[in-house]
C-alpha cells in the first residue's frame, strides 16, 4: 500500500469538542491518508451523541477503518445478551448492563435517551458494532502495521488472537519488549498517563509499539491522532 499518512487515533469516549479539534488538525484526505480508529468510541464523555452521529455516517468512507474497543463490546452486550427486563439486585450485579454502566455506560444511556433518539441510534449503532473488525494488519512499504484496541500476543496471526485480549489486555503496554518481531503495534486502551507518561503518544521498544490513547476523559488528557510514518502528532485541544 503506497499513502502519504498512516493515521492512527486513539480513544475519544464521548469527548466530542477534543475530537473535532483534532480531527481539523489532521485534515483527513482520502486520497492520499489512511485513517484508523482504535475504538471506544463513547462512555465516560458528556458528548456521545455526536460521535455517533459523525462515526455512523463515516462507516464508508473511503481510507478509514474502524475498530472495535472494549466499551463497544460492553455496549453491544448490554443490548443484544441481557435481557430487556426488571433485574433483581444479583442478576444486576453479574449482567452486562450493569460493567457497562459501571465503565461510564451511564452517561451515555442517559445522553441517548435525552435526544429522544434512543431506538433509533441503539438499533443502527448495534449493528455498526456487529460488523466491526477486531483488528488490522496494513503493509507499508514492506514494514506491518497491526493494529487493534488493546493488546496481542506478537508471537500468533492475528487471526488466531484471543477476542479478550485484543479488547482487554495491557501486557505490551506494560511490556512492550515483549515484542520481539518484526511488526510494529499500534493500540489505545490504556492512557499512556496511567503507566506515568506524559499526555503524548508513545512510541516505545525502538518504536515496535505504539500507544495512542492519550486519556481523552481525564483532566489532563486529549485524543490523539499520529502518523506513523513521520511520527507526527495530532493533538486535541
Amino acid at each position: 500500500m503506497t499513502v502519504k499518512r498512516l493515521l492512527a487515533v486513539g480513544d475519544f469516549h464521548g469527548e466530542w469538542q477534543k475530537f473535532q479539534s483534532m480531527y481539523e488538525k489532521v485534515a483527513f484526505n482520502p486520497e492520499e491518508d489512511l485513517m484508523i480508529f482504535l475504538g471506544d468510541y463513547l462512555d465516560r464523555g458528556s458528548e456521545p451523541v455526536p460521535v455517533m452521529d459523525f462515526v455512523l455516517s463515516h462507516q464508508d468512507t473511503e481510507n478509514m477503518i474502524f475498530l472495535r474497543g472494549n466499551h463497544e463490546q460492553m455496549f453491544f452486550d448490554s443490548f443484544r445478551c441481557a435481557p430487556d427486563k426488571a433485574m433483581g439486585f444479583g442478576e444486576w450485579f453479574d449482567s452486562p448492563k450493569r460493567l457497562w454502566f459501571d465503565n461510564g455506560g451511564s452517561i451515555t444511556f442517559n445522553r441517548i435517551k435525552k435526544s429522544g433518539r434512543m431506538y433509533e441510534l441503539n438499533r443502527t449503532w448495534l449493528d455498526w458494532i456487529d460488523k466491526l473488525p477486531l483488528y488490522a494488519d496494513i503493509v507499508v512499504g514492506e514494514q506491518h502495521y497491526w493494529f487493534m484496541h488493546a493488546d496481542c500476543n506478537p508471537t500468533i496471526p492475528l487471526d488466531q488472537q484471543e477476542t479478550s485480549t485484543l479488547l482487554w489486555g495491557r501486557s505490551l503496554a506494560a511490556h512492550p519488549e515483549l515484542n520481539d518481531g518484526a511488526n510494529i503495534i499500534v493500540l489505545g486502551h490504556t492512557p499512556v498517563q496511567a503507566l506515568g507518561y506524559p499526555a503524548e503518544p508513545q512510541w516505545l521498544d525502538d518504536g515496535k509499539v505504539v500507544l495512542v490513547d492519550t486519556g481523552s476523559f481525564l483532566k489532563n488528557g486529549h485524543i490523539s491522532c499520529v502518523d506513523l510514518l513521520s511520527h507526527t502528532v495530532y493533538p486535541s485541544d
